[in-house]
């Protein structure tokens, strides 16, 4: 297993792709196969946020250590994901809302992934040697297994209990 930064990123993008094919595939009879879903794309996301956010780009921005550096330019955090993810936490599966802002959430995280993969991934990979990219995806690594597994808003009883 690589432990290149942008690698497992990568490697992330692509399972959350999956889950998000899984929920858009799922029988919108059954909302209980879909709570299932959203509550662990809800826990997925969070995860990966938090490591971009708290861990990725501010260890490279201390190691470019110039603010207009092109693969801190590229850079864009999370917080609308962070807070479509904190609004569907808080929603059951038979809330009103909840079909669209699983929507709303799906197409953004997408978006993100797409801008991240063609834009800021192949900048970071011009800017930091291989090594220095492998520590960072050691520390992403180490740092997954206690970073929060949900958002920062108060958490209904709809999406507790999400995987670990």
């Amino acid at each position: 297993m690589s432990t290149d930064a942008i690698v497992l990123l990568k490697q992330e993008h692509k399972e959350l792709l999956r889950l998000f094919k899984a929920y858009r595939a799922a029988d919108s009879g059954d909302p209980a196969v879909r709570a299932d879903l959203a509550q662990h794309i809800v826990h997925d996301l969070t995860i990966h946020s938090y490591l971009v956010d708290e861990v990725l780009h501010p260890m490279v921005a201390a190691l470019l250590s110039d603010p207009s550096h092109p693969a801190l330019q590229g850079f864009q955090d999370h917080q609308a994901i962070d807070r479509l993810c904190e609004e569907v936490a808080q929603r059951g599966p038979t809330d009103p809302g909840f079909e669209s802002g699983m929507a709303a959430l799906l197409s953004a995280a997408v978006q993100q992934m797409e801008r991240e993969e063609r834009d800021w991934f192949p900048q970071l990979r011009a800017a930091l040697p291989r090594k220095v990219l492998q520590e960072i995806g050691l520390r992403l690594l180490a740092v997954r297994e206690t970073a929060p597994r949900h958002p920062p808003g108060p958490v209904s009883g709809a999406a507790q209990g999400a995987p670990g």
